[in-house]
């Protein structure tokens, strides 16, 4: 293990030069000049390297460039094996190259990340180590939902109109200026609900498909937490998968309300599990097996 300050431009390039096969990076802001310098280093493998980057989208992220989806739309047609998911309320900066080397930082994939800030990070080596860093970023990945490259652009227009009603309301103080500045942070928020709700594993069977996602989130919520009651849970469900848990959606059965639908659908997540053997209840007390 060793040490990495800042500026760490020249170890960052070293991390790129160092990927074979595949490489994972989670960062919650993105801009482009990095995301140029990532392709340009990668050279001709960037035809055959696998290329998974984690980040998190939302209206303001989007709308005030910390993220740059135009960079990352352009990064998906540069390296074929290239996948953007978006995970809300990601915090991680993490890079990790095949088996060898993992990066654990505190710089974003920004340019300031790497090179103006006062940043740092360790670089880990030992391939277990590396392994079970790349095994915990994917597992957040599956948390998250893919974005392809032309939802990518769609996103930066809406994000470029965002920022166009924001300089006018800046400029003139004006209500209407205002107002479609906030309707077009809107506009993205529910792009990216959109996003997640009509990804492939909600097409054939909506139910039964987030039902399977909130049984892979409780069971890492009960791995990493320990036992806990339902109520909990369903708190770091929430926390975990907030699009999925709309609080203004009851379940409704005959005209009658039976609470919050993403609850009940939680609930027979936890169902699956315990008849499936995963997991067990002990009182009010859930645990894994």
């Amino acid at each position: 293990m060793s040490s990495i300050k800042s500026p760490w431009e020249s170890r960052f390039d070293e991390f790129v030069g160092s990927i074979q096969e595949s490489a994972i990076i989670a960062a919650p802001f993105i801009s482009r000049k990095p995301v140029e310098r990532l392709v340009c280093r990668l050279g001709a493998r960037r035809r055959s390297v696998q290329l998974d980057l984690l980040t998190s989208l939302n209206e303001r992220s989007l709308s005030d460039g910390s993220v740059d989806s135009a960079a990352l739309s352009w990064m998906c047609g540069q390296v074929p094996g290239a996948t953007v998911r978006h995970l809300r309320n990601l915090h991680a900066k993490a890079y990790v190259a095949d088996t060898h080397t993992a990066i654990i930082t505190s710089a974003n994939l920004t340019r300031g990340g790497l090179s103006r800030n006062y940043e740092l990070g360790y670089a880990v080596t030992d391939p277990e180590e590396v392994a079970g860093i790349s095994d915990d970023l994917r597992e957040y990945a599956g948390f998250g939902v893919l974005v392809p490259a032309d939802a990518l652009t769609e996103l930066d227009d809406m994000a470029r109109r965002a920022r166009e009603y924001k300089n006018i309301s800046d400029a003139s103080s004006s209500d209407d200026a205002k107002s479609d500045y906030d309707i077009a942070l809107n506009n993205i928020s529910e792009r990216l609900v959109e996003l997640r709700t009509s990804a492939e594993e909600f097409r054939v069977d909506p139910d039964a498909s987030i039902t399977a996602k909130f049984a892979v989130a409780v069971v890492y919520i009960l791995r990493h937490n320990g036992p806990m009651q339902t109520t909990i849970i369903h708190e770091h469900v929430q926390n975990l998968l907030p699009e999925l848990c709309d609080d203004n959606v009851d379940r409704i059965v005959n005209g009658v309300s039976f609470g919050k639908k993403w609850k009940h659908q939680v609930r027979n997540a936890q169902l699956q599990l315990r008849l499936s053997g995963v997991a067990v209840r002990e009182g009010k007390i859930w645990r894994l097996t």
